[in-house]
């Protein structure tokens, strides 16, 4: 894909947010409080930067939870069929292009910084409305997921049979699954409890709790798995129990969980 040189961005951002650019960012991300309104329009603040940080962690929830409950997605061939390669920075950006990301902004973005607006567009949303307009975030601006809503929400009709999940390595579908919720509840945690962090900052208090070792010592207090081995083998073990829990009761019990297993 050919790129458009990026143009410098002006030197001040409008406070004023104007109708018709709340319509074109609603479009793509739902309903919106103004502060996040503002936020999405300025690729350059740091309001953004912390949107595009937690937004990373929910895309990778999501695309996590696709690849391993439709390992046969019939809407991944452009990919290849790894779902991960959807949401590389250059893949963002293109398909980002594809629908007209970022009419609103003041300047033309770059690669970087569409496949960045798109992050910053779908934590915008998951803080304004939760798993379910997050969802609908990535299906308009991503990738096709099918009826992912059901699965976030814990409205299957039954529970979800572990054992058919991505049907070449189950484990290590649930364990990556697990994982990306375990860097959610600590990119949230971080985001939440410092509004003045950066990003910078915040990667470095998701690094500080997001450690194999941390989780280990949860599951040795709580008792939620077996103990024995490496503080990675019982980690593995945790991420599988989320995973469990958000096949059967939802991605909200899969998030609690993983954010006791980094806090308490």
């Amino acid at each position: 894909m050919a790129q458009t040189p990026p143009e410098t961005p002006p030197p001040r951002l409008r406070v004023d947010v104007s109708a018709a650019e709340r319509a074109a960012i609603e479009e793509v991300t739902g309903a919106l409080p103004l502060p996040a309104l503002r936020a999405v329009r300025d690729g350059r603040g740091r309001e953004f930067q912390r949107l595009e940080f937690l937004g990373d962690s929910v895309l990778d929830v999501v695309v996590s939870v696709h690849a391993a409950s439709d390992p046969q997605c019939p809407h991944c061939a452009r990919s290849g069929g790894n779902v991960a390669r959807l949401v590389t920075d250059a893949a963002l950006a293109a398909r980002a292009e594809e629908i007209h990301l970022g009419s609103w902004l003041e300047w033309r973005a770059s690669t970087e910084r569409l496949a960045d607006l798109t992050e910053a567009c779908i934590a915008a949303a998951w803080i304004a409305g939760g798993w379910a307009q997050a969802i609908a975030v990535v299906q308009r601006m991503v990738h096709p997921l099918g009826d992912m809503a059901a699965i976030f929400a814990g409205s299957f009709d039954g529970n979800f049979d572990a054992n058919t999940v991505a049907t070449v390595n189950p484990g290590r579908a649930s364990r990556r699954v697990g994982a990306a919720f375990l860097e959610l509840a600590g990119a949230s945690s971080a985001f939440n409890s410092d509004p003045t962090a950066d990003e910078a900052k915040l990667s470095a208090m998701r690094a500080a709790v997001h450690r194999a070792e941390r989780v280990a010592q949860f599951a040795q207090r709580s008792r939620l798995v077996a103990t024995d081995g490496e503080a990675s083998q019982v980690s593995d073990r945790v991420e599988e129990q989320i995973a469990q829990l958000l096949w059967s009761q939802g991605a909200d019990s899969a998030l609690t969980l993983a954010d006791r297993a980094l806090h308490e």
